[in-house]
């Protein structure tokens, strides 16, 4: 089996918290960071391909739901130090949106099995319309506080407005998946023995 190479899945790691972080290093230095008036590509990010890849390709699959989550966490507590802004870094719909990452690794595993350009593709568009929808939905549901009606026109408006999120996280699809799942990432069991202690994982 084919093994993820150390360079690239720490490399895209790296690039996912920064991605994320990045809006609130430029709050740090006292500039605006409101989804509505900056222009910053919002969810363009390698996060959700990388919970695919590992679900696929690392041998204990404990470590695919270990390592995103981590990650996720590691932003989070990155926004807290930048900002001093607990409720950013702590907020009500984090459980959902801890549980869909959950969730695009466990679609990931299903990869394990049928790894096709097809299947690839279709797993991570579903992965995405599965995180907007059930993110967003969190939002809407547990935000009073956002302006948004606690009906379904609100429901609604919620949705409309998080559709440009929507629309970079499937372009980090269409960009970060095919690296991914490419041989540019992946290197032969013989080669990761020497180079990456995953190799060892399930052992």
């Amino acid at each position: 089996m084919l093994q993820p190479r150390p360079a690239v899945l720490l490399g895209l790691l790296l690039i996912s918290v920064l991605a994320r972080l990045m809006p609130y290093i430029l709050y740090r230095f006292g500039l605006n960071i409101d989804p509505a008036t900056t222009v910053y590509p919002w969810n363009f990010t390698p996060f959700l391909p990388i919970c695919l890849f590992g679900a696929a390709y690392l041998k204990q699959r404990w470590w695919a739901y270990a390592i995103p989550l981590s990650a996720y966490v590691l932003g989070d507590l990155g926004i807290w130090a930048l900002t001093g802004r607990f409720d950013w870094a702590v907020y009500p719909n984090q459980p959902m949106v801890y549980g869909c990452v959950c969730l695009t690794v466990t679609l990931g595993l299903l990869l394990r099995r049928n790894g096709s350009s097809l299947a690839i593709a279709g797993t991570g568009f579903s992965s995405a319309v599965l995180f907007f929808l059930i993110t967003n939905f969190g939002v809407w549901a547990t935000g009073g506080g956002n302006g948004y009606s606690m009906d379904m026109q609100g429901l609604l408006n919620c949705y409309t407005l998080a559709l440009p999120y929507f629309r970079n996280s499937l372009i980090s699809m269409a960009v970060f998946c095919p690296l991914l799942f490419s041989r540019l990432a992946l290197m032969e069991p013989r080669e990761a023995a020497q180079l990456w202690p995953v190799t060892t994982l399930g052992r």
